[in-house]
C-alpha cells in the first residue's frame, strides 16, 4: 500500500522551482521505496523533504543514497543516508 502524493520528473520539462511538494495524510516512509521499486526507479539519489517523523521504518538503506530534509527538531538524525535541518 502506497500513500505517494505525487512525484516530480524532471524529464517532463518543468523545472524543478515549479514543484509544489504536497503533504498531509500520514509520514509512511516506505511507500517511497515501494513506489520506485514498483515502478523501475533507481535514482541516483532520492531527496526527501520530512518532519523527520516516520509512521515505521525510514526506508530501504541499501535501495540508493539518500538524503533526507529535515523541518523538525535538530536531534532528528536519521539511521542512514544524509541529513539536513531547515527552518522556515
Amino acid at each position: 500500500r502506497t500513500y505517494a502524493h505525487a512525484e516530480y520528473d524532471p524529464t517532463n520539462g518543468h523545472e524543478i522551482n515549479d514543484y509544489k511538494a504536497p503533504g498531509g495524510g500520514g509520514t509512511d516512509f516506505d511507500a517511497n521505496w515501494q513506489y520506485m521499486k514498483a515502478n523501475d526507479i533507481e535514482p541516483k539519489l532520492f531527496i526527501m523533504f520530512t518532519d523527520g517523523e516516520p509512521y515505521g521504518s525510514w526506508g530501504d538503506e541499501n535501495y540508493c543514497d539518500t538524503l533526507f530534509i529535515i523541518h523538525g527538531p535538530k536531534e532528528i538524525r536519521p539511521p542512514f543516508g544524509i541529513w539536513a535541518h531547515y527552518e522556515k
